[in-house]
């Protein structure tokens, strides 16, 4: 159990509350901001999620209570950031966040400096739907089925169904627990995982066609742009997923994804299946993560971030 006396002191104290999540919404992202969203409105709190990025299509059924605003109504009281811990992950919201009342942050990847005014950061939970469960059971905070599900999304995708490393018993414990709230848990797996749009499968085959296989066949990567995404009907959000499908390959311990965004800018996806630390490679270039599953940015040509891409995986399998 973790110590949430200061935060929710806090978020008692609050009557407007602005939450935060990381940029290019994952389900951990979509399910602990939603769940946390509306239990602080079940509790009387106005509070709303501020993105900069749209939720990806296979999330949108996390929120049906308009949570999810791109402009803040208003300046909040309290900021809550939920699975992020830093100014990288809300790069163009960072000025909302930092003039809130008190700022604090709920989150389970590793720290890389100063971010919130009291925090509950633990690398070693699974999602950050765990903690956000713990924060509300410790409050005596309201969850209902729909919380439930936005929790259990929370979990069964930042564990990826249960088969990751990082899925501990607490994991399980907490996925038990969540069911007996009456959840479709089927029917979330189908939402996420069986309603994958057309253009996102295109883009996933790209994505595989693309790939450079190296490093002793241990290491895959691949990469797509703006012209690649809009020639085959999809949208940026959609390549999600991309990174999966070069992990799956057989034989290959790393798998790096490189995607335009609409502005121009570079985000690279790092993943890996058993022992490599793709984190490591992240903080080379300023990104963050897990062990298993990083991310960063780059400010230069594709070919460059490629070629530097390659050289950090190399090094990092030795």
């Amino acid at each position: 159990m973790h110590n949430w006396t200061d935060i929710k002191r806090e978020i008692e104290k609050a009557g407007k509350i602005l939450i935060f999540t990381h940029m290019s919404m994952d389900g951990d992202a979509a399910g602990s901001s939603c769940a946390l969203c509306k239990s602080l409105r079940r509790m009387g709190k106005e509070a709303y999620i501020l993105l900069e990025d749209e939720c990806p299509e296979y999330l949108l059924f996390s929120d049906g209570e308009g949570c999810f605003v791109k402009e803040a109504p208003w300046t909040a009281d309290a900021a809550i950031a939920v699975d992020c811990s830093g100014d990288s992950r809300i790069e163009k919201r960072v000025d909302a966040f930092r003039a809130a009342g008190v700022r604090l942050c709920v989150d389970h990847h590793i720290k890389t400096g100063p971010f919130a005014d009291y925090e509950v950061i633990d690398p070693d939970s699974p999602a950050a739907g765990n903690l956000v469960f713990e924060l509300l059971k410790d409050m005596g905070a309201p969850i209902d089925k729909s919380i439930a599900e936005n929790l259990y999304t929370a979990i069964v995708t930042d564990t990826g169904r249960f088969r990751f490393s990082n899925t501990t018993p607490q994991a399980l414990l907490d996925a038990a627990e969540l069911m007996g709230y009456g959840i479709d848990y089927s029917g979330i797996c189908n939402k996420i995982w069986d309603s994958t749009p057309l253009p996102q499968l295109k883009l996933e085959a790209l994505a595989v066609d693309r790939a450079e296989i190296f490093a002793g066949g241990k290491a895959a990567i691949s990469w797509c742009n703006q012209e690649d995404i809009k020639a085959l009907g999809a949208k940026t959000e959609m390549t999600e997923t991309c990174i999966d499908r070069l992990r799956a390959i057989q034989g290959v311990e790393i798998a790096a994804f490189l995607k335009e965004k609409e502005d121009g800018r570079l985000k690279c996806s790092l993943r890996s299946k058993e022992y490599a630390n793709v984190n490591a490679i992240a903080a080379k270039f300023d990104g963050g993560g897990h062990e298993r599953a990083s991310g960063c940015s780059f400010k230069c040509s594709a070919e460059e971030a490629l070629m530097q891409l390659k050289a950090a995986i190399e090094e990092q399998l030795g």
